[in-house]
C-alpha cells in the first residue's frame, strides 16, 4: 500500500514576502480521498511575521483536527470547508484583515 505522501500531488506553492515585512506561506496538495481526506485535498495556509516568529494567520486540515483555522493568540475554531476557491478568499481575506489591523496600530 502507498503511502500518501507518496501519491500527493502539488496543486499551488508560494512564498511571499510582503511589503509589510509579513511572510505568506502557501502549499495545497491533492491526495487520495480517503476518511481523513475526503475532499483528497491537504493545505497549509499561512500568514508569518518573521522578526517576532509568529504565525498570524493559519488554515489547515491535518489529521485528527480535519479543517480548522489558528488564531495568533493561540485560539482555533473549525473551519467550514467548501470549496479550494472558497477556501483561498477566506484565507487571503483574513490576511487582509490582519494587514489593516497592523497598519492601524502604527497611526
Amino acid at each position: 500500500m502507498k503511502k500518501v505522501h507518496e501519491t500527493a500531488k502539488l496543486v499551488f506553492r508560494e512564498k511571499l514576502s510582503l511589503q509589510s515585512g509579513l511572510l505568506r506561506d502557501e502549499v495545497i496538495w491533492k491526495i487520495p480521498k480517503s476518511e481523513r481526506y475526503p475532499e483528497g485535498i491537504r493545505y497549509c495556509l499561512a500568514l508569518v511575521d518573521p522578526t517576532a516568529e509568529k504565525v498570524l494567520v493559519l488554515f489547515d486540515n491535518h489529521h485528527p483536527k480535519g479543517h480548522h483555522r489558528h488564531f495568533q493568540d493561540g485560539r482555533e475554531e473549525p473551519y467550514q470547508f467548501d470549496t479550494v476557491e472558497q477556501l483561498i478568499k477566506d484565507y487571503l481575506a483574513a490576511v487582509d484583515q490582519e494587514e489593516r489591523n497592523r497598519e492601524s496600530k502604527k497611526d
